[in-house]
C-alpha cells in the first residue's frame, strides 16, 4: 500500500463541502476516494483527462531581491508586461494558459498539432522581445510529454519535471528543453543546443538553446493573461507599465498580515497516476485540517493548491500556533510538512468563485524559507515574524542564502 493511500487515514479526513471552491478538482478527488484506489482505477479516472503535447513553464527572476529594493505595486507592474508578453506569443501559434498564473510563473499548454520547432521558435522571439523590452528576466523550460489536467492546473511527472527545473534551474534570459522534446525537433532544424549536464541525473536530458531560427513572423495576439487578480487592478497595472499614464502607479489597500506557506510531502508510490491522485486527496485533506484549526486561530484560507496551501492572520503569535497544529495533525498522519512565516503589506484579491489570491513580499519569503530553505517537519519564522511573536526564546537562529540574498530566520 502506498505510504499516503487515503484508506490509511482517519475517516473523514478527505471529506469537503461543496463549496470549498473551485482551485481543487473536488469531484475527481470524490471518485478516486470512492474507487479501489489501483493503477486500474486511475488510469480510468484519468483518461478523460489526458493532455499529450508541449508544456512551456517560466519563471521571474530575481524576485526576493526585488522585493527588498522596489515597492510591490512596481514589481506586480514589471513583470505583468512580460506575462502579457508570453501569452500572447503562445496564442499566436496556437497555445492555451493553464490554471491561473501566479505572481512569477506562467505555463503554457501547446497541443500535438504544434510542431516542436514552432514551439522553440516561438519561444526564442519572445526571449528577443522580452530584451528589446528591457523587461525583468525569465527563465523558460519546455517539455513535450503526457500531462494530467484536473482543476486549475496541469499534473503528473511530466509537470513536475517541467515545472521544477524552470522555477528552480534556470536562470532570467535562459531557454532549457527536455530530451524529449527535442527528439521531436525535425533534421537539420538549426538551433543550438548544449547539454544542462548538471540537471541530468534529476531530470534526465535537459538541453539549453543558445541559438537558432526565431519565429520573426510573429506578433503576440490576445495579450490578456490570466491574473491573480481582479480586472479594474489589472487594467491600472497595464496603464502604469505601458507608459500612456506616467505615474499612475495603482493605490488598493494594502494589508498588514502575517503569511502562513505550508508545504506538504508528496506521495511517491511506484505508479505516478495513483500518487497523483492521492497528493489530491491529501490537497484536500490540508483544505480540511486547515479549515478545522481556524477559527481557533483567527485566520483565514488564501488557496489551497497542489502542495502548497496558503493562509494569513492579523499576528504572527496565532499563525505560529496554528503551523504547529497544523504541522501535528498531519505528523500523527506519517505526513511531514514544512512552513514558512513571514509578516509585512500584502495585497489580496477575490476572484469570485470561491477563489482568492494574495501578493506581497512576505508570501516569497515564506515561499523561500518553506519550500526552497526548509526542511521537512520544520516551521521557518522570518526575525520581524519571531520578534512580533516574542518566539526569540522558543527558537533557534538559522541563516540562508538564496537568490542573492540572505534571509535569517528561527525555527520552530
Amino acid at each position: 500500500m502506498p505510504k499516503f493511500a487515503p484508506g490509511r487515514f482517519p475517516p473523514g479526513f478527505f471529506d469537503l463541502p461543496a463549496d470549498a471552491g473551485e482551485d481543487l478538482p473536488l469531484a475527481i478527488i470524490g471518485e478516486w476516494k470512492a474507487s479501489a484506489q489501483d493503477a486500474g482505477a486511475a488510469a480510468d479516472i484519468l483518461a478523460s483527462h489526458t493532455l499529450r503535447g508541449i508544456v512551456v513553464s517560466s519563471d521571474s527572476a530575481g524576485l526576493t531581491k526585488l522585493s527588498r529594493e522596489r515597492p510591490l505595486l512596481e514589481i506586480l507592474a514589471m513583470i505583468s508586461r512580460p506575462k502579457e508578453l508570453i501569452h500572447g506569443f503562445g496564442r499566436a501559434i496556437g497555445g492555451r494558459a493553464l490554471g491561473t498564473w501566479a505572481a512569477d510563473n506562467t505555463q503554457m499548454f501547446y497541443p500535438g498539432g504544434v510542431p516542436a520547432e514552432r514551439v522553440v521558435g516561438m519561444l526564442r522571439a519572445t526571449q528577443l522581445r522580452l530584451l528589446e523590452e528591457r523587461t525583468i528576466g525569465i527563465g523558460f523550460c519546455a517539455h513535450a510529454g503526457v500531462f494530467f489536467e484536473l482543476g486549475e492546473g496541469v499534473y503528473g511527472p511530466d509537470a513536475d519535471r517541467v515545472e521544477t527545473v524552470a522555477e528552480e534551474h534556470t536562470a532570467g534570459g535562459e531557454l532549457v528543453i527536455s530530451g524529449d522534446l527535442a527528439a521531436s525537433l525535425p533534421p537539420g532544424h538549426g538551433f543550438e543546443l548544449r547539454p544542462r549536464e548538471d540537471l541530468a541525473e534529476s531530470f534526465g536530458t535537459m538541453l539549453r538553446v543558445e541559438g537558432g531560427p526565431v519565429a520573426g513572423d510573429l506578433e503576440p495576439v490576445d495579450l490578456r493573461y490570466p491574473t491573480p487578480f481582479d480586472e479594474a487592478f489589472y487594467e491600472e497595472l497595464r496603464v502604469w507599465s505601458s507608459g500612456e499614464q506616467p505615474g499612475a502607479l495603482p493605490h488598493p489597500e494594502y494589508h498588514d498580515r502575517t503569511v502562513v506557506l505550508v508545504e506538504r510531502e508528496r506521495d511517491e508510490p511506484d505508479v505516478p497516476e495513483v500518487a497523483l491522485l492521492n497528493d489530491l486527496a491529501l490537497a484536500a485533506a490540508m483544505r480540511r485540517i486547515g479549515r478545522g484549526l481556524l477559527p481557533e486561530h483567527g485566520g483565514e484560507e488564501v488557496k489551497t493548491a497542489g502542495l502548497i496551501s496558503i493562509y494569513t492572520f492579523r499576528e504572527p503569535g496565532p499563525a505560529a500556533a496554528f503551523a504547529q497544529a497544523f504541522r501535528g495533525a498531519f505528523a500523527e498522519q506519517g505526513v511531514q510538512t514544512r512552513i514558512g512565516i513571514d509578516a509585512g503589506d500584502v495585497l489580496l484579491f477575490d476572484l469570485g468563485r470561491g477563489r482568492r489570491d494574495i501578493a506581497g513580499s512576505p508570501v516569497n519569503v515564506a515561499s523561500k524559507l518553506a519550500q526552497d530553505c526548509g526542511e521537512f517537519g520544520k516551521i521557518y519564522l522570518s526575525e520581524a515574524a519571531t520578534r512580533r511573536a516574542r518566539l526569540e526564546r522558543r527558537s533557534r537562529a538559522v541563516t540562508f542564502d538564496v537568490s542573492g540574498v540572505s534571509l535569517s530566520a528561527r525555527t520552530l
